[in-house]
């Protein structure tokens, strides 16, 4: 019996199988209990989310780069080390994001209520900054996008420290996942959950990592910016036996 034991260990050593690692933990945030927060691996490309008490786990191995991202929260990046994979308690904190909000400008005219009245009363005037010399402003730019130019206006000197440091490379991968998590909650709301999880047998705690299994096809884009259901499930359908395959699931 000992002879078989260490056959078996043997075979499994020869080819390369190994037991999934997870790294776990819970994240504090204000309003975390009412809040879905992305959990994604960059490096393995998958994903995961929160539960209402904050806890949440995501397959992950040393060395492995975990963002966490919401609308609500700044985003927060980790390395992944050998001691958070076999602590089940990591502590992840989230603070709020504070964006500053557009200017409200109060009228002073006296409204009726009757509208055609009041439309009547009202001179309306554009204003059309290049008729006096001046530039029109500048697209209001989001919060990836702001901190991707901070970074690369700082001139020479500051552009050797960010990119020495990797922050700008940072930046920009995060830019290029906030625009990757847009994509993929605007798809998980074309389709029902019944749909994934009784259809295509997709395990409910997976659906967000078969989502983003499927954005790494470029046509996955097209699908979702046509707004087309009916094509939409036909294509997840069609990547039900990839992402089984990638997963190593009969």
């Amino acid at each position: 019996m000992k002879h078989i034991y260490v056959f078996f260990f043997l075979f499994i050593s020869a080819f390369g199988f190994s037991q999934e690692e997870f790294f776990k933990g819970i994240i504090y945030a204000d309003s975390i209990e009412t809040t879905q927060v992305n959990i994604v691996n960059l490096t393995q490309e998958t994903g995961s989310t929160n539960l209402t008490d904050g806890r949440f786990q995501i397959e992950a191995k040393e060395g492995d780069e975990i963002v966490f991202s919401s609308v609500q929260y700044q985003p927060y990046q980790i390395t992944v080390t050998q001691k958070m994979l076999q602590n089940e308690e990591n502590k992840i904190f989230l603070f709020l994001e504070v964006n500053q909000l557009n200017e409200v400008k109060i009228s002073n005219i006296d409204l009726t209520g009757d509208l055609k009245r009041d439309a009547a009363n009202m001179n309306v005037y554009v204003f059309d900054p290049t008729s006096v010399g001046l530039q029109n402003p500048a697209p209001i730019m989001s919060v990836e996008d702001r901190r991707l130019y901070t970074a690369q206006s700082g001139g020479p000197v500051g552009l050797l420290i960010d990119a020495l440091s990797g922050r700008l490379a940072m930046l920009k991968r995060m830019k290029e996942y906030a625009e990757l998590d847009a994509l993929v909650y605007k798809a998980k709301n074309m389709v029902s959950i019944k749909f994934l999880v009784s259809d295509l047998t997709i395990p409910e705690k997976y659906i967000d990592d078969f989502l983003y299994f499927c954005a790494e096809d470029s046509a996955f884009k097209t699908f979702v910016a046509t707004a087309n259901k009916l094509e939409f499930i036909e294509y997840l359908t069609s990547k039900k036996q990839a992402y089984f395959s990638f997963k190593k699931w009969e």
